[in-house]
């Protein structure tokens, strides 16, 4: 962050100077900086010939953006393990012939569903996808995604080679891997738009 922070004030010394921003970039790059950072740097200036250099807005983390995303990243969360766990619930009816599920669970996790999703959506459609804190949580939803992904793998790899793996139980961690794959699919875009940007 510091570096960044170095380049950025490079890059204002450099225009305030009078040098040209075609040579401002070169010389970055040639002090072995990727492009994007370059770009980021010149960007954070008006391309205008006033001097100095008139810094462009900035994005900044608001009260009202932590409260906005953070329920929205409460509610995607909430949605999640209600719709998994009622398709275990599913899984198990099927599978299991002696199984009876709880009517009053299942009426719940459809009341969370029906209160929460409308709430995600909301909050999502309505995002600024560049503010700090949202870029936060859809890296922290990729980030717990991830592990589940990984964890799901390493349980049914144990459970296969002690004996343990049923129908049930296999059926369960492709509900798991595919909700948290569905998760870092809805995401990516977020993601590749970042590592562009």
């Amino acid at each position: 962050m510091r570096a960044r922070s170095d380049l950025v004030r490079f890059v204002r010394d450099a225009l305030a100077a009078g040098r040209g921003r075609d040579e401002i970039h070169r010389a970055i790059l040639g002090a072995g900086w990727r492009e994007k950072d370059a770009d980021r740097a010149l960007a954070a200036f008006h391309a205008g010939d006033f001097v100095p250099p008139v810094p462009r807005p900035q994005a900044f983390v608001s009260a009202r953006d932590a409260v906005i995303y953070g329920l929205g990243f409460f509610a995607l969360g909430v949605v999640v393990v209600c719709f998994v766990s009622l398709l275990f619930d599913a899984v198990e009816a099927l599978t299991d012939p002696m199984w009876r599920g709880g009517l009053e669970q299942q009426a719940w996790r459809v009341a969370a569903i029906v209160v929460f999703a409308p709430l995600f959506a909301a909050t999502d459609w309505r995002a600024d996808r560049e503010s700090p804190v949202r870029k936060i949580c859809a890296y922290a939803a990729l980030f717990f995604s991830a592990l589940v992904i990984l964890f799901t793998l390493v349980s049914v790899i144990a459970l296969g080679l002690s004996g343990g793996l049923t129908l049930a139980l296999g059926a369960k961690a492709l509900v798991v891997a595919g909700t948290a794959g569905g998760i870092m699919a809805y995401y990516r875009g977020d993601f590749r738009a970042d590592r562009e940007g």
